[in-house]
């Protein structure tokens, strides 16, 4: 018998790009290296469901400070491609090393509003209860059911209007923490495409 959590990996690896981590080359952004960034979109398994592990970021930070995020931050030229870079800094700010991550694969590239093109990896996180933040960089961690953003009705659509036109961004309120912005933009990614396939 196949495992609830061997179901749902497969369901992911299903609607996730591959052939960065099959390759493992140089595949991020269509720009250059030094304004590419890389997030980990960690999954890890609480009472038998699939939780997202999200972080807060320090409110002295130079960029989106305060905010609710994945752990990630820019290409550096050490880094051997744009995996590594998550990798990297997964470990820099939650002290996970990449011993105990299982990447499935990857989403499309997004813009933030700092100008950094970002690539999303999608992967299990092993021991999420065993972590060590980075003092600096994040103000503490937490968890939240998938299940919570699948669910349409805890999702609130903002519409705005700007020089080139009406756009609209999505909005989640999980108890105290409010995720929007690029963390949300990615994780409505993920469960459209998973969505799409139902339909």
């Amino acid at each position: 018998m196949i495992s609830l959590d061997s179901q749902f990996k497969q369901q992911i690896k299903r609607q996730l790009n591959q052939k960065l981590i099959a390759d493992d080359v140089w595949l991020g952004s269509a720009l250059t290296s030094e304004r590419a960034a890389a997030v980990l979109f960690p999954f890890y398994w609480h009472n038998q469901e699939p939780w997202v592990l999200l972080t807060q970021r320090h409110s002295q930070l130079k960029h989106h400070s305060g905010q609710v995020s994945f752990p990630g931050g820019a290409y550096e030229n050490q880094d051997k491609n744009i995996r590594h870079t998550a990798l990297r800094e997964t470990e820099e700010e939650i002290g996970v090393p990449k011993s105990r991550i299982e990447l499935w694969g990857f989403l499309d590239s997004v813009e933030s509003i700092s100008g950094f093109y970002v690539t999303p990896f999608v992967g299990e996180i092993k021991e999420a209860d065993n972590l060590a933040l980075c003092d600096h960089e994040v103000e503490r961690t937490f968890g939240v059911p998938f299940a919570f953003f699948q669910n349409p009705d805890n999702r609130v659509t903002h519409r705005v209007k700007t020089a080139a036109g009406e756009s609209q961004y999505a909005v989640f309120e999980y108890k105290d923490d409010v995720i929007w912005g690029l963390t949300a933009q990615i994780i409505v990614q993920l469960v459209n495409r998973l969505e799409t396939t139902r339909l």
